[in-house]
């Protein structure tokens, strides 16, 4: 019996509460609760609506911007065009300066060719002639090209008016500053070789009855700043041989 007691003594024991049995009371604190969880989400969801409502454009605000967005574009396309047509007048505009400025260089070099024979005609009818076939340079020109090359030309004249052939030689010398001091290069250093083409010899072969044109591609040394053109020439006749020197200054590019 002892022993019954001590283990009844050592049990836990354990507080309890008689609570009313009301099934209809707790249903309704469910249905409370679910009614508040849906009340969210619907109350969520038509904030949503609203303020995606409020961020949409209507259908006038709309029309007024995609109006508003082809104007835009009609007044690119027009700039576009209007920038298209001044660049074009611009084009035109810088060439036909270079054709004038072409223009002017050409008329210059005939002015001074023209002044050369008129000096020529002069010798040539003074008593004292030591140029009686009237051997003269026409035109001399000299134009960019491409790779640094330039064309150089030159018109070797008789002003004598008979059916004689001149034959004899020209030599030419481009005078110029290279490094501070005066430097003479011989016209055919200068000059371009290229495959199937004579090249130019120092001492130019001439044979003609009216005029010989000097035409090749030639380069100039860098640093070497070309300020005239020394020219001789030689007929090749024993009788009466004739030597002409002039020199004429390195046209402006």
């Amino acid at each position: 019996m002892n022993s019954a007691k001590a283990k009844v003594k050592g049990s836990p024991v354990y507080l309890m509460k008689v609570v009313p049995h009301r099934p209809v009371r707790n249903m309704l604190i469910i249905a409370a609760l679910i009614a508040l969880v849906l009340g969210a989400i619907v109350a969520t969801f038509f904030y949503a609506q609203n303020r995606a409502s409020s961020e949409r454009l209507t259908l006038q605000e709309a029309q007024e911007l995609r109006g508003q967005l082809g104007k835009l574009q009609q007044d690119a396309e027009e700039s576009k065009r209007e920038l298209a047509k001044y660049q074009l007048n611009a084009e035109v505009d810088r060439q036909a300066g270079e054709d004038l400025r072409k223009r002017v260089m050409q008329l210059r070099d005939e002015k001074a060719g023209l002044q050369r024979d008129l000096e020529v005609y002069r010798i040539m009818t003074s008593k004292t002639s030591n140029n009686p076939k009237g051997i003269s340079f026409g035109v001399f020109s000299v134009t960019p090209l491409a790779d640094n090359k330039q064309q150089f030309k030159l018109a070797v004249q008789k002003l004598a008016e008979d059916d004689e052939d001149f034959v004899g030689q020209l030599r030419a010398l481009v005078v110029g500053q290279k490094d501070g001091s005066e430097t003479k290069i011989s016209l055919h250093e200068l000059v371009v070789s290229k495959v199937g083409v004579e090249p130019l010899t120092e001492n130019i072969p001439l044979s003609f009855k009216f005029f010989q044109n000097i035409d090749a591609e030639i380069v100039l040394p860098e640093g070497f700043v070309p300020q005239k053109i020394e020219l001789e020439v030689k007929s090749s006749t024993r009788r009466n041989p004739v030597t002409v020197n002039t020199d004429i200054e390195w046209p402006d590019n």
